[in-house]
């Protein structure tokens, strides 16, 4: 995400005694995280976040945490295991063996770990991966790069865009419910919409 939102000043947070009890509830959580994690290790959470915050360019703590979190969740849990594609591991196996995967890319390219290699590289290292042109065939053996790459990317993606500080960066109101949109001709907002640069 980029430093600069279209939205300066929004907070959609601000618009929570609108939402409902249970609505408020999840979305508060996703506020304040919890640092605990069921299946990754702590090694693997710091290269986890080091990943997230490459993919999504945003290095705001409590939005990478809430992210690894929600990654940690979704390994740890048998949901979607069944629609899983032929060949791919399960997702247990594919993060384990492509967190490993991708540290080992990037000590036989850079002779360091993905954590202590330069931005330029880290993003190098997952292109390379996205389009499954390894240098490392044998931290590969078990899962294919660019399948890990579809599945980590994907995951990250729904957990970031569900952080209400991201809401607020794009100028999404929040749930709808109970309160509802009225203006929803095109380019009509509701007065507690975000206005784009604070208008």
């Amino acid at each position: 995400m980029t430093e600069e939102s279209r939205y300066p000043g929004y907070d959609v947070w601000e618009q929570h005694t609108e939402w409902d009890g249970h609505t408020k509830k999840i979305v508060g959580s996703r506020r304040t995280p919890q640092v605990a994690h069921q299946f990754f290790t702590q090694p693997e959470v710091l290269l986890l976040q080091t990943i997230v915050s490459v993919l999504v360019n945003d290095h705001r703590l409590e939005v990478l945490t809430f992210v690894t979190q929600n990654l940690d969740e979704s390994a740890a849990s048998p949901i979607g295991e069944a629609q899983r594609k032929v060949g791919v591991p399960p997702k247990k196996e594919l993060y384990r063996l492509g967190l490993a995967g991708v540290d080992a890319e990037s000590h036989a390219k850079y002779g360091a770990g993905f954590i202590a290699a330069k931005p330029e590289q880290q993003q190098a290292i997952l292109q390379a991966v996205s389009q499954g042109q390894t240098k490392d065939g044998q931290a590969w053996a078990g899962v294919a790069p660019a399948d890990f790459f579809k599945q980590i990317l994907h995951d990250t993606v729904s957990a970031y865009y569900s952080h209400p500080l991201v809401w607020s960066d794009i100028g999404y109101g929040g749930p709808a419910y109970p309160r509802g949109y009225v203006r929803v001709e095109k380019g009509l907002t509701d007065p507690w919409e975000a206005k784009a640069n604070g208008k």
